[in-house]
């Protein structure tokens, strides 16, 4: 592990969160709704951050390589991929964000390459060298990938996101069940209610991602538009 990342780990301070304010990748208004994502649900600023769409997964990568030496490592590039799962349970893994990609040689000891949303999260990085007693190099790993490697694994994706907490503010749900439908006014509260609580459970669930369903409802919005 870099001096770097200690050093920035050890302040107590997410070392993610005060980059991406440093470099004004987000506003201070999404700082607080990011927070707020956080208290509610326990998962890290770098997760909340991609899972809000925030920041792309690009421009964090950039910036934890950038800035701390850390790298991202394409899954296609790791050999055994998901051989080595079982050092870390399920519930453990989706707890912090993490998954164990694969061991590698320093000075003849191995060593645990970890994939994390947050690898500046150092005291993530001490649990799971306590857990598997074992050192780790963290990594980063985007939510995406994260998501597919659970899903490929574990055959779950994460499910730490409650039902009311949406990724672009309180109105996102109503404004996908319209989206949905492609009619403003002609849902009734209960099938609007109906729509929106499949949609966020799709999402829970990890059966597509927040990025995967804009896509989707922009292809939808297109087509209903051209349809009138």
């Amino acid at each position: 592990m870099s001096k770097k990342i200690m050093i920035k780990a050890s302040s107590g301070v997410s070392g993610i969160r005060e980059i991406a304010i440093a470099a004004q990748l987000i506003s201070p208004a999404q700082v607080s709704d990011l927070d707020r994502l956080c208290a509610e649900t326990g998962v890290n600023f770098a997760t909340a951050m991609m899972f809000k769409g925030v920041c792309s997964d690009e421009n964090i990568a950039k910036l934890l390589e950038d800035h701390l030496s850390i790298r991202r490592f394409p899954l296609k590039s790791i050999p055994g991929l998901g051989k080595i799962r079982n050092l870390i349970s399920e519930e453990k893994s989706k707890e912090l964000q993490v998954f164990p990609l694969t061991l590698i040689e320093e000075s003849g000891q191995k060593v645990l390459l970890l994939g994390m949303t947050d690898p500046t999260d150092l005291a993530c990085v001490r649990k799971i060298e306590f857990l598997t007693h074992m050192k780790v190099q963290p990594a980063f790993l985007p939510l995406d990938d994260l998501q597919s490697l659970y899903l490929k694994f574990y055959r779950r994706g994460l499910e730490i996101f409650p039902v009311e907490v949406t990724f672009y503010g309180e109105k996102a749900n109503m404004e996908r069940a319209r989206a949905l439908t492609g009619n403003e006014t002609s849902m009734s509260a209960q099938e609007t209610s109906k729509v929106t609580a499949l949609t966020s459970l799709l999402i829970r669930k990890g059966v597509i991602t927040a990025s995967e369903l804009e896509a989707e409802l922009k292809k939808l919005s297109m087509i209903t538009s051209h349809s009138k």
